[in-house]
C-alpha cells in the first residue's frame, strides 16, 4: 500500500489516481484542486478537512459533477466540493464510505447516488445552497446516511426513490421539503425545522418514521399521500408546523386513499390548522393509538 501526496508528488488528484494501484491512499494537502474521477478500487482518498482541502474548477473526467465515484470500496473524506454545473459529488458504485464532505454552490444536487449505487454509507457529509436536493438517492438503495446535514437547498434536503435507504440523526434545516421519501425506508432521530413545504412526505409504502423532530414546516409536519400505506409513524415530536396556513394543513395528515398505516405514540402541538388530520376514509383504514395532541380530526383519533 503506497501513500500518494497531491499536489507535492502529482499536480493533480486525477494523476494521483491514474498512478494508484486498488488499495492505495491519496493524500490532498490544503488548497484548491480541480474535480476527479474515482476509477480504481479501494482507495483511500482523503484531504484536510472542509474548507481547507477545496474541489472546484474544472469537473471530473466524463462528468460536469466535482467528484465522480466509479469504483467500488472507495474512501473519500475530508473536502469541500463546490460550484459546480451538475452535482457536487456523484455516486455510481457501492460499498464506498463518505465522511466530513462539504457539498455546496452545485447547479443540480449535493450529493446523488445514481443507478447501482448501493450499500453506500454517508457519514458527517453537509449539503447547502444545491440547486436541487442536498442529498438524492432515486436509483439506489441500502445506502445509509448518520449524523449529515442538508441546509437551503433549493429542493428537497433528502430524496429518495428507490427503496431501503436509512436516515439516522440527520437535520434538514430551510429547503422546499425536508425529506421526500418513497417506499421502505427507515427515519429515526432526525431533525427537520423551517422547511418551506412539508417537514417530511411519503408517497410510498411501507417507511418507518421514528421519534423523528419536526417543527415550524410552512406546511404539513408529516404528510402521508394517497396510496395504500403501511407506514408505522410512531413517537415523532411534531409542533408548530403550518406556519403559512395554508389551507388545510396539519401537523401530522393522511390524506384520504391511505390505508394500512400505524400512527401511535407521537406529540403534536401547536401546529395550523390542527395537529393530526385523517381525511375521511383514512381515519377508518389506518390505526390511530396513543397520540398526544390538542386537537385533532376527527376528534376520536387524537388523546389530549
Amino acid at each position: 500500500m503506497t501513500i500518494r501526496i497531491v499536489p507535492t508528488q502529482f499536480a493533480t488528484v486525477q494523476d494521483a489516481i491514474t498512478a494508484a494501484n486498488p488499495g492505495d491512499s491519496i493524500q490532498i494537502l490544503a488548497g484548491v484542486f480541480d474535480g476527479f474521477q474515482v476509477t480504481k478500487e479501494r482507495l483511500n482518498i482523503f484531504g484536510c478537512g472542509i474548507g481547507k482541502t477545496i474541489i472546484a474548477g474544472t469537473p471530473a473526467q466524463g462528468s460536469n459533477s466535482g467528484i465522480f465515484v466509479n469504483a467500488n470500496q472507495t474512501i473519500l473524506q475530508g473536502m469541500t466540493v463546490q460550484g459546480f454545473s451538475e452535482n457536487g459529488v456523484l455516486i455510481l458504485t457501492s460499498h464506498n464510505i463518505l465522511k466530513h464532505i462539504e457539498s455546496k454552490f452545485n447547479m443540480r444536487h449535493g450529493f446523488d447516488g445514481d443507478v447501482a449505487s448501493n450499500n453506500n454509507l454517508i457519514l458527517k457529509c453537509i449539503a447547502t445552497f444545491n440547486g436541487i436536493s442536498g442529498f438524492r438517492f432515486n436509483d439506489s438503495e441500502h445506502n445509509c446516511l448518520i449524523d449529515c446535514q442538508s441546509k437551503l437547498n433549493d429542493s428537497s434536503g433528502y430524496q429518495s426513490e428507490a427503496p431501503n435507504n436509512m436516515f439516522i440523526a440527520c437535520s434538514s434545516v430551510e429547503n422546499s421539503t425536508g425529506f421526500n421519501i418513497s417506499a421502505s425506508h427507515t427515519l429515526f432521530n432526525n431533525v427537520v425545522n423551517k422547511e418551506g413545504g412539508d417537514g417530511i412526505r411519503l408517497f410510498g409504502s411501507s417507511n418507518n418514521i421514528i421519534q423523528n423532530k419536526v417543527s415550524n414546516s410552512m406546511e404539513n409536519g408529516v404528510r402521508v399521500l394517497n396510496a395504500t400505506s403501511l407506514h408505522v409513524i410512531d413517537s415523532n415530536i411534531i409542533r408548530n408546523n403550518g406556519v403559512v396556513s395554508p389551507a388545510n394543513t396539519a401537523g401530522i395528515k393522511v390524506e384520504a386513499l391511505s390505508s394500512g398505516s400505524t400512527i401511535r405514540f407521537n406529540k403534536a402541538n401547536g401546529n395550523i390548522d390542527v395537529d393530526i388530520e385523517a381525511m375521511a376514509p383514512a381515519n377508518t383504514n389506518n390505526t390511530f393509538d396513543g397520540n398526544k395532541c390538542m386537537n385533532s380530526i376527527p376528534i376520536t383519533i387524537c388523546n389530549s
